[in-house]
């Protein structure tokens, strides 16, 4: 390192408050909040550390903070193989329940884990954590969330024994597993709080005058045409990748690659809520988690957002969950995706509001399409909702990864007829977590309406059995000359996209 670096190094780390370089796979040690950082007010009930001052706030070990990444960023300094950031203290209106949210770029051989605690009265619970996370290794945990005063259940910060809460602190560890490895870029850290004397409040800027009417395009996915493996458990991965395509097109993000990527391991579920939305910040864009109200989810939209909610609803009446007209079933926990609203005749009350939604409980894509009135959907509605704030990403380029994209090519196997072996490169892909059920294989024919097929078979050395003739018949698709295209969507981070000679 020469002396220029050094200087430029030292004083970005000292601006974020760092004084050593951490110790290999250890959590600093307990020490009172208040005698570290300095205590902030948090207004409404959501905090966003975000922008430079925020994180100059905190203290930091190990990491280097970047202004001109987002509205300030950190990393791992050179060389640094673990750091930690320990924000400001935080105080809030009483609660007794949190979720956290972190927006970061993640690369292969990195990840981030983010942690929490809580002050009631002058005793503060112990940190705990969200798991690690990262789309290149098994994500989440069932450890280090538990202690005698809180729990984190699943993705939710819990207090114990009807404890109220009135100050938070958060940590996040950054990681690599080489020092020549990319680092993890964080943007933002958020706590969204609920319970006792917390109220919502929304965070961004008013429209003091919503339109009556407004209609945001996005793409209606039903999550049961998707994967047969997942299909009934990824309700909020679908959400997100309604909202990611509705802002950018382009990316034409599946249901299965963020629900692989996103999984939380540790609990085995695809819908924590935390890994979900920040699965939306691999791709560049701010976004959040919030206990909410039809305040903030009509601000959201008349700004342009599609906005998520999770319910529980039932297409029958006098049953235990609340009745939702033009629902096909029946949930205890869901989520959907809102993409606009209308006051009906104009008049501006609960009873003449509709919301235009993209609802994945359904058969088809163009039954996804719903439109819900308010009168019965603020009964189903229990409170989490996703925010992406912005149209367009914050970040771009090598400084939003998303899900891996590799443009590979299959192979033909020798010792199998019509078997086939995915390449990159030359080089033979291994496809272990497609053998043991890590991956999904799917294929997609040209100019046909249905998205993917997931007929194909993997044999124990990993080739897949493609025979073309096969594959149409179980398209029910003749044989036009059309493109077939192989999708091998991994859980570590990556799809592989190859089309059939």
């Amino acid at each position: 390192m020469n002396v220029k670096t050094a200087v430029m190094i030292t004083a970005a780390v000292l601006l974020c408050g760092c004084q050593r370089t951490p110790e290999v796979n250890a959590v600093p040690a307990e020490t009172p909040a208040a005698e570290i950082n300095p205590v902030h007010t948090v207004t409404g009930n959501l905090l966003k550390i975000t922008d430079a001052s925020d994180f100059e706030a905190g203290s930091c070990t190990g990491l280097v903070l970047n202004p001109d990444i987002g509205d300030g960023a950190l990393r791992l300094a050179d060389g640094i193989t673990e750091g930690f950031f320990e924000s400001a203290v935080y105080e809030a209106t009483a609660f007794t329940e949190m979720n956290a949210c972190w927006n970061a770029a993640v690369y292969d051989g990195g990840e981030v884990e983010i942690y929490a605690r809580a002050r009631y009265g002058e005793t503060w619970t112990e940190y705990l954590t969200w798991g690690p996370y990262t789309p290149f290794e098994s994500r989440g945990t069932k450890e280090g969330k538990q202690c005698s005063d809180a729990e984190v259940d699943h993705d939710l910060f819990r207090m114990k024994d009807e404890r109220t809460a009135d100050a938070v602190q958060m940590k996040a560890v950054l990681r690599r597993k080489h020092a020549d490895d990319a680092s993890p870029v964080l943007r933002m850290l958020s706590m969204t709080f609920r319970g006792a004397e917390m109220t919502p409040a929304y965070a961004e800027e008013r429209i003091q005058q919503i339109p009556e009417q407004v209609m945001i395009p996005a793409e209606a996915l039903s999550q049961l045409r998707r994967a047969p493996a997942i299909a009934d458990y990824i309700c909020s991965p679908t959400v997100i990748s309604i909202m990611l395509n509705s802002r950018m097109p382009a990316l034409q993000v599946l249901p299965e690659e963020l629900a692989l990527n996103s999984k939380d391991e540790g609990e085995g579920i695809f819908g924590n809520w935390s890994f979900c939305v920040a699965s939306a910040g691999l791709y560049g864009f701010e976004a959040y988690t919030q206990f909410g109200d039809c305040d903030i989810i009509l601000q959201e939209l008349a700004r342009g957002n599609p906005v998520c909610i999770n319910v529980s609803y039932t297409d029958k009446k006098d049953t235990d969950l609340p009745y939702l007209e033009g629902v096909t079933g029946s949930t205890e926990g869901h989520l959907i995706c809102l993409h606009g609203y209308e006051y009906e005749d104009g008049i501006r009350d609960e009873e003449h509001l509709v919301f235009f939604v993209c609802d994945s409980f359904s058969e088809t894509d163009e039954d996804a399409e719903r439109v819900y009135r308010w009168s019965q959907l603020q009964n189903c509605y229990k409170g989490m909702t996703y925010i992406m704030p912005a149209r367009a990403p914050e970040v771009r380029g090598d400084g939003a990864p998303g899900i891996m994209h590799a443009e590979a090519e299959l192979c033909r196997d020798e010792e199998h007829t019509d078997a086939w072996y995915f390449a990159v490169n030359g080089e033979r892909i291994d496809m272990d977590r497609f053998i043991n059920g890590g991956g999904i294989l799917a294929y997609s024919v040209q100019d046909t309406e249905t998205a993917l097929y997931y007929d194909i078979s993997c044999n124990a050395d990993g080739s897949l059995m493609l025979n073309r003739a096969e594959l149409l018949e179980k398209a029910q698709q003749p044989d036009r000359g059309q493109t077939i295209t192989v999708h091998a969507f991994s859980d570590r981070g990556i799809t592989y996209e190859a089309v059939l000679p």
